[in-house]
């Protein structure tokens, strides 16, 4: 009985040491102690830090004007309009994972002219018109996020939106009134710094691992700017000026990002 026993234990020893002299190195591999030959690569998580520069058109929207004058019994806004133009942007960003990334961006909105016309009556025989104008200069500075929504033949549509501050200068506000051979001047150059926000969609395209170009529209709401104080050219009268309300803009953008670095995959520690 006893040398059964102690045959059934050399067999077992004997059974346990092939088993392990066989699969350990299979195992240890799995667990990360192996030759790291013998592992495959993990896929790189696609954070990444990135610049990006933006140019585009962008077309403004004043919702409507307000005339801070004595009542009028009869007053009728016939046009009003702010012209389009370029922009340009900087901005730095993270990839924060393959589908969610984040962006700092600032912009200058150039130069833009400013044009409405009314008409009033305060009284039936007390009637006159107005043609305003002024140029506009604008930066805006947001901070955005972005969700991409997947990524087909290369191209990858996304989403966002973004918060931050627009600076809104009113320069050279001209008011002319033909009917009573009136001009008014604003007496100086009055900057408006609003809360503004924005939304995106746009497409991306990978040109490589490192340089993506992208095509994007963008919904931005600027508030509401004043011109300022306005006196008559010969000093008979001023006024408090006009107010532009609810600038929304629709701006066309096209822009490049460049990764600062590429996220290598992390391996197990190897024993060779």
């Amino acid at each position: 009985m006893r040398i059964s026993r102690v045959r059934v234990l050399v067999g077992a020893a004997v059974g346990a040491a092939f088993f392990t002299t066989c699969f350990a190195p299979a195992q240890a591999a799995d667990l990360g102690y192996g030759s790291i030959k013998d592992i495959p690569p993990p896929a790189p998580s696609g954070r990444a830090w990135y610049l990006k520069g933006t140019i585009g058109m962008k077309n403004p929207e004043p919702d409507s004007i307000s005339v801070d004058e004595p009542a009028f019994a009869d007053h009728t806004v016939h046009h009003v309009d702010i012209k389009s133009t370029a922009l340009f942007g900087l901005g730095i960003g993270v990839e924060h994972s393959r589908w969610l990334r984040f962006d700092v961006t600032g912009e200058y909105r150039g130069k833009q002219l400013f044009v409405a016309q009314d008409s009033y009556c305060r009284t039936p025989v007390d009637c006159g018109t107005n043609e305003y104008t002024a140029d506009l200069e604008s930066w805006l500075g947001l901070v955005n996020a972005y969700i991409d929504l997947g990524t087909w033949h290369g191209v990858t549509p996304y989403v966002g939106g973004g918060i931050g501050l627009g600076s809104i200068t009113v320069m050279g506000f001209k008011d002319v009134n033909v009917p009573n051979d009136s001009v008014f001047y604003g007496n100086k150059d009055k900057t408006t710094t609003n809360f503004a926000w924005a939304l995106y969609a746009g497409l991306s395209y990978d040109v490589t691992p490192q340089f993506t170009v992208d095509l994007a529209y963008r919904y931005t709401d600027l508030g509401s700017v004043e011109t300022g104080r306005a006196t008559a050219y010969d000093g008979s009268s001023s006024y408090s000026g006009l107010e532009i309300r609810d600038i929304t803009s629709h701006d066309l953008l096209l822009s490049a990002r460049y990764r600062l670095d590429r996220p290598e995959p992390m391996y197990p520690v190897s024993i060779k």
